[in-house]
This record gives structure tokens, C-alpha cells and sequence, in this order.
């Protein structure tokens, strides 16, 4: 609860400024960016985006925990007025002996998953990124961008703290040059909330 109050006291003169300053960068494969509605919720889907590939499983099968970093920004139709955002961080490791992967979300109540494929970890993922669409207008044309990036552990400890968390921080790890073995998305979907498929929420799919 207190990133959420952090959160909503962010002024809406940062958000344009962090929309600003992001650049906008290729996939590094073509994929197409679907949005449902969840409930409340819009949540982002990728049944082609596999990020638990190449460099970062080669850390993995090393024994070395990889962190991704995740955000969700909302835009205004001008492509350029960032109004909400919603970031979120994934800390993977793999179990060489019993061949698992380990997926942990970090947050007042942390949850862990073990799973036995990557692409099962990977879904799992991306099963997590939600972002609230609670007072958007139907008929109102919207963007939806998602960001996903590799990210060092110690970068997080400037963006993270107990009281929520830092938009330079934000900004400041997804402008930075990606190195080309690492892995980047930037991906976006233009929609209106009357268009898009419906599906129950989480838990009431799991009630």
C-alpha cells in the first residue's frame, strides 16, 4: 500500500517528462502486442515473446540470479502524455539439479513459483503485468506500451525503496544503451477500451 499512495502523489508533470525522455526501441523480434481487459485491469499478451533465452540462460544455467524489469505506461492518443505507469520486477534463478526455474515477484507479500519449462516461468511473467484502467472512457482512444529489459541488482536498490518507487530511476534504467547480447522490448498497441477482448479477472478465474 505505501508504493501505491507513492504512486498516486506523482505529479502528472513527471509522467509527461518521463514520456519525454524514454526513447523508443526496436523488439528484437517482431511480436505483436495484444491488450485484454481483465476486469479492472489491462494486461498485455505475448504468446510469442521468449526472454528466458541466450545471455540470461547462459547466467542462469550458471548459477546466477537474473532480474528483469518490467513497466507498463499509458498514453494519451497524442502518443506523448504518459498518465499512469506501473513497473514491475522479476528475479529468476534455476535449480541445475532438479531443472527448475524459480520466479520470484518481490513486494509487501512476496510470491515465488518453481517451474519446470522456461517458457512456463515466462508466461508466468507476463501473466503478472496488469496496470488499472479505472477511469478510462470507453470510446477514448489509448497506448499501451510495455517495456521489458535485463537489469543489474544493484540498479534496483535506486528505484525500489520501503516507500515506493523512483521515476528518474525508471527512466534512467530504460534510456540506457542496451549492450546487444541483452535483451530489450519495447513494444505498443494503440486500442479503445469498447474494442478490445474481455476476460474475467484473476480471481475470479481462479474462484
Amino acid at each position: 500500500m505505501a508504493l501505491e499512495a507513492r504512486y498516486n502523489r506523482i505529479s502528472r508533470r513527471s509522467w509527461l517528462a518521463a514520456g519525454l525522455v524514454i526513447p523508443l526501441f526496436r523488439a528484437r523480434a517482431e511480436q505483436n502486442l495484444e491488450v485484454v481487459f481483465d476486469g479492472d485491469n489491462l494486461r498485455p499478451v505475448l504468446p510469442g515473446l521468449h526472454f528466458l533465452t541466450g545471455k540470461p540462460l547462459d547466467r542462469l544455467k550458471d548459477a546466477r540470479t537474473v532480474v528483469f524489469v518490467s513497466q507498463l505506461t499509458l498514453f494519451e492518443e497524442d502518443h506523448v502524455t504518459a498518465f499512469r505507469r506501473k513497473p514491475q520486477r522479476f528475479y529468476v534463478s534455476y535449480a541445475i539439479w532438479e531443472k527448475t526455474f524459480k520466479v520470484t515477484i518481490p513486494g509487501a507479500t512476496p510470491e515465488s513459483r518453481l517451474w519446470p519449462t522456461a517458457e512456463q516461468a515466462e508466461n508466468w511473467c507476463l501473466e503478472n503485468l496488469a496496470i488499472s484502467a479505472l477511469g478510462m472512457p470507453a470510446d477514448k482512444p489509448y497506448w499501451l506500451r510495455l517495456d521489458l529489459r535485463t537489469a543489474d541488482p544493484k540498479d534496483l536498490s535506486r528505484v525500489w525503496s520501503d516507500t515506493g518507487f523512483s521515476v528518474s530511476g525508471l527512466i534512467e534504467i530504460f534510456s540506457r544503451k542496451t549492450d546487444p547480447k541483452e535483451l530489450h522490448w519495447t513494444l505498443e498497441r494503440h486500442f479503445r477500451l469498447m474494442d478490445l477482448r474481455r476476460t474475467l479477472a484473476r480471481g475470479d478465474r481462479n474462484g
